[in-house]
C-alpha cells in the first residue's frame, strides 16, 4: 500500500501542471480561425520580414520568434498565434509551479493554474501573437528564477536571471518595472545582503550585454522608441483614474479570483514566511504603484505581474480551506464559473453578429483607453474588414493607366493598414505596393516612389491632401464589424505631389 502511495504521489502532484495547459490550448484551438488576422498580426508579420535589431515601437525578440516560426509553418492564423497560445499554456504551468514551490498541494496547485488558464484578460491577450505574450511568459520565469535565488544564491543562478532580463528587455521595456519591483522587496527582505555580493551585478551585466545590440540600433535611428512613447502618451492613451484601473483589473481577470489575488499579497506581507515571500508581494505593488502615478496605463499593463501572487494567493486559500475544513469546491467553482461566464468576451467563440448582440445587452462597457471613436466590440472589430480594405484599394487601383499603376504606390493612415495590403499582395491581391507614415512604416520610407500617383486609403488632413495637384476620392471601405476608423473609410487618387518625396514624408511622420 505505501509502494502504491508513493508512486501515485508524483503523477498527482503533476497532473494539473500538464491538465490545465492542455484544457487553455483547447480552449484557443476551437475558435482560432473564428474571425481573421488582428490588426497588429499583420504588423509583426511585416516586422517580421524585415528583421532588425529593434522597430520604432517594440525591441526585435517576438518579431525573430515569428520570423522564426513562419519561416518553417508559413504564415496561417494557427501558426502566426501559436506561440502566443504556447506562452499562455506555459504561464498557465509556471504559476502552478510556482504555487507549489511555496508549498501547495493537490487542489491548491489545481487552483493556481486554473486562475491563469480562465482569466478573461490571459484569454485575450494570449490568443493573438503580439509582445505581451512572450512578455507575460518572461515575467513568470524571472519571477521563479528570483525565488531560487532567495532560497540559495549562486552565481549561475544570477547569469541566468540576468540572461532572462536582457531577453525580456529585447521583448519590451517594462519589465524593468519587475526589475524595480524586486529591488524594493529585496531591500525591504531580510535578503538585502544579497547587493553585497557579485550576484546582482552579474545579473545586471549580463542583461545589458544581451540587451546592448538593440541599444546600439536605437542610437543609430535616433532613438525613435522614445519619440513614439512621448507621443503616444501625449496623442494616443487617455487618463485613467486609480480606482478605474483597479476595478478594471477586477472584472478583466476574473471577479472570483480577486480575494485570491488579495490574499496573495497580503500572505506576502503579512503571512508566516513573508521574510522571503515579502520579495514577490512588494515586487507586485511596486509594478502597481508605477501604473497608477503614471496615470495613462493601459488595463493590460498589469498582466505580467500576476504570476507574482497567484502561487502565494493559491497556497493561502488552500490553508484557509484546510483549517476550517472547507470543500475545495468551493474555491475551483467560482473561479471556473466566472471565467466560463466570461469566455465569449475573451475569445472569438461566438458568431460576430451574435457578439454584437452580446456586448450591447451587457451594461458594463469595455474600458476606453485610446482617443478616437470605438466599436462596441472594439479588440474583436480589428479582426475585420482587411479584406474589404483590400478589395476597395484593388478597384481604385483599377483605374489607374497601365503606366500609373507601374509606379504607384497605396499610402495608408496607419500600420495596420499597409501591412494587411502586403499581406494580401503576397497572396495574389493586385494592390500596390503599401507605405505608410504610421510607426515602423515611416522608418523603412517610401522606397522608389516619385511621388507621381498613389492610392491613399483613410482621412487625411487638407494640409496632406493639398500637397497634391488632384486628391480625388474614388471609393469607400464597407465594413459595418470593423473599427470605425476603417469602416466608412474613404479611398483616393492623388496625383502630381507638389513637393520632394522626402520632405513629403518627414511632413506626415507619425509615431504613436
Amino acid at each position: 500500500m505505501v509502494a502504491t502511495k508513493m508512486r501515485e504521489k508524483p503523477a498527482s502532484q503533476w497532473a494539473p501542471l500538464v491538465v490545465m495547459p492542455i484544457v487553455f490550448v483547447a480552449l484557443h484551438l476551437t475558435c482560432l480561425s473564428q474571425y481573421g488576422f488582428f490588426r497588429d498580426e499583420f504588423y509583426y508579420l511585416a516586422c517580421a520580414r524585415r528583421l532588425d535589431w529593434g522597430y520604432v515601437d517594440h525591441p526585435p525578440l517576438s518579431v525573430a520568434l515569428l520570423a522564426m516560426v513562419t519561416r518553417f509553418f508559413g504564415d496561417s492564423l494557427a501558426s502566426v498565434r501559436g506561440p502566443a497560445i504556447a506562452c499562455g499554456a506555459l504561464t498557465v504551468s509556471l504559476c502552478g509551479l510556482l504555487a507549489r514551490r511555496l508549498g501547495a498541494t493537490g487542489w491548491g496547485v489545481w487552483l493556481a493554474c486554473l486562475v491563469p488558464a480562465v482569466a478573461g484578460m490571459y484569454l485575450v491577450v494570449f490568443h493573438m501573437f503580439t509582445i505581451n505574450a512572450l512578455d507575460i511568459l518572461l515575467w513568470a520565469l524571472i519571477s521563479h528564477v528570483a525565488w531560487s535565488l532567495l532560497e540559495r544564491d549562486s552565481v549561475p543562478g544570477w547569469l541566468l536571471l540576468g540572461g532572462i532580463v536582457g531577453l525580456a528587455l529585447l521583448n519590451k521595456y517594462s519589465v524593468l518595472w519587475l526589475v524595480a519591483g524586486l529591488l524594493v522587496g529585496l531591500l525591504a527582505s531580510d535578503r538585502r545582503k544579497l547587493l553585497l555580493t557579485a550576484g546582482p551585478w552579474l545579473a545586471v551585466a549580463t542583461a545589458l550585454a544581451v540587451f546592448s545590440p538593440h541599444l546600439v540600433w536605437q542610437h543609430d535611428h535616433g532613438w525613435p522608441s522614445i519619440e513614439f512613447a512621448k507621443t503616444a502618451q501625449a496623442h494616443k492613451l487617455l487618463p485613467v483614474a486609480p480606482w478605474d484601473f483597479l476595478a478594471q483589473q477586477a472584472v478583466v481577470m476574473n471577479l472570483a479570483a480577486v480575494p485570491l489575488l488579495a490574499m496573495g499579497v497580503g500572505a506576502c506581507l503579512f503571512g508566516a514566511e513573508k521574510g522571503r515571500w515579502r520579495v514577490l508581494g512588494l515586487a507586485f505593488l511596486t509594478v502597481v504603484a508605477i501604473l497608477l502615478i503614471n496615470g495613462r496605463s493601459r488595463v493590460n499593463y498589469l498582466a505580467p505581474a500576476y504570476p507574482l501572487i497567484i502561487g502565494p494567493g493559491a497556497v493561502a486559500v488552500q490553508r484557509m480551506f484546510e483549517k476550517r475544513k472547507w470543500s475545495p469546491g468551493w474555491a475551483l467553482g467560482p473561479v471556473a464559473a466566472a471565467g466560463a461566464a466570461t469566455l465569449p468576451l475573451a475569445l472569438p467563440v461566438l458568431p460576430p453578429e451574435t457578439l454584437v448582440r452580446v456586448v450591447e445587452a451587457i451594461p458594463v462597457k469595455p474600458p476606453v483607453e485610446e482617443k478616437g471613436p470605438k466599436s462596441p466590440i472594439q479588440g474583436y472589430a480589428d479582426m475585420f474588414g482587411w479584406r474589404e480594405l483590400a478589395a476597395a484599394v484593388e478597384s481604385a487601383a483599377g483605374r489607374l493607366a497601365p503606366e500609373e499603376r507601374a509606379s504607384a504606390v497605396v499610402v495608408t493612415f496607419n500600420y495596420g493598414e499597409a501591412a494587411a495590403l502586403e499581406h494580401y499582395r503576397r497572396r495574389g491581391a493586385k494592390v500596390p505596393r503599401a507605405i505608410s507614415p504610421h510607426n515602423g512604416y515611416w522608418l523603412w520610407g517610401p522606397g522608389d516612389w516619385d511621388g507621381r500617383v498613389a492610392v491613399f486609403v483613410n482621412r487625411w488632413p487638407d494640409d496632406t491632401t493639398r500637397r497634391f495637384e488632384s486628391f480625388e476620392q474614388v471609393g469607400t471601405v464597407s465594413a459595418p464589424l470593423a473599427v470605425p476608423e476603417q469602416n466608412g473609410s474613404p479611398v483616393w487618387i492623388a496625383r502630381g505631389l507638389r513637393s520632394p518625396v522626402l520632405e513629403f514624408w518627414s511632413s506626415v511622420k507619425r509615431f504613436w
